[in-house]
């Protein structure tokens, strides 16, 4: 269901639902809005897949791509212009990715998308919004395991070997 979002009608061109499968896709792997770069060559392997099997071959083919792809696989930030070891801003994108996998662990959802791509992310308000959203979604709890399990190491507690001596109880 979150990959086909369409599915063709029975002997319709199939380019406008693969358009709109693939269009949904890559803005949520590559967190942003999708150019119509991304989505020529998305189509592309779209269509090589479609041309050896059916739809779903060509789906799957380019599902291929976006997963292979930089822009999927890094968290990259734009730093062009930027000192060495200066403060500077980052867009209102960069912030939406940085703000979901910092409380969530995960990607950023729609809403937070939507608005960052909006510029509305900058307004202090809604960011707070956003935060007081994010916080309360159930997602924010990986903020806790993953924070604390990094920070005091207690992803190693299984492991760990106190020692008898020290440490009696």
């Amino acid at each position: 269901r979150k990959i086909f979002v369409c599915r063709p009608a029975t002997g319709k061109d199939d380019v406008a639902c693969a358009k709109q499968i693939l269009a949904t896709l890559a803005r949520r792997a590559y967190r942003r809005p999708v150019t119509d770069a991304d989505l020529e060559s998305l189509l592309n392997f779209y269509q090589a897949g479609r041309n050896t099997g059916n739809f779903d071959s060509g789906i799957e083919n380019a599902l291929r791509l976006i997963l292979a792809n930089p822009k999927f696989i890094f968290r990259a930030e734009s730093d062009a212009g930027v000192t060495v070891g200066a403060a500077h801003r980052i867009n209102v994108l960069e912030l939406a990715s940085r703000l979901s996998f910092f409380l969530w662990s995960s990607i950023p959802d729609e809403a937070l998308i939507n608005l960052a791509a909006q510029g509305k992310l900058k307004d202090p308000a809604v960011l707070e919004g956003q935060v007081e959203r994010m916080l309360a979604d159930p997602k924010a709890e990986s903020l806790v395991k993953n924070f604390a399990s990094q920070w005091l190491f207690l992803r190693n507690l299984q492991s760990a070997a106190p020692d008898v001596a020290t440490f009696p109880n």
